[in-house]
């Protein structure tokens, strides 16, 4: 879903347009966290400790890229730079999550 932000940045030139696309992201973005939030709670449930805190790890960082573009919508000027930033982390927190859970279930 990211992605599809990014590319209504890239794609979209109409300020009021780009706005009203990346409305509707958001709200697909709150279905997807919360599908995310539930997968999070089967891991942290079932799964071994380092799985669960990088599992725990993503959701957060979900969390505030979803928060960032609340702040790009209401006009903040620096939440775009905050939404490239705080992107990459989500991706290097789902990465971390991949390893881990990879190594658990080799493991098992």
């Amino acid at each position: 879903m990211y992605w599809k932000v990014s590319d209504a940045f890239l794609e979209i030139p109409d300020t009021q347009q780009q706005l009203a696309r990346l409305g509707e992201l958001r709200l697909e973005l709150r279905e997807a966290y919360a599908l995310l939030m539930q997968s999070v709670r089967v891991v942290v449930l079932e799964g071994p400790a380092a799985t669960a805190d990088a599992a725990q790890a993503v959701q957060d960082a979900a969390l505030k890229v979803n928060q960032c573009l609340w702040h790009i919508i209401r006009g903040d000027a620096d939440a775009r730079a905050r939404f490239d930033d705080l992107q990459a982390t989500y991706r290097q927190c789902q990465g971390r999550f991949v390893e881990r859970a990879r190594a658990a279930t080799e493991a098992s």
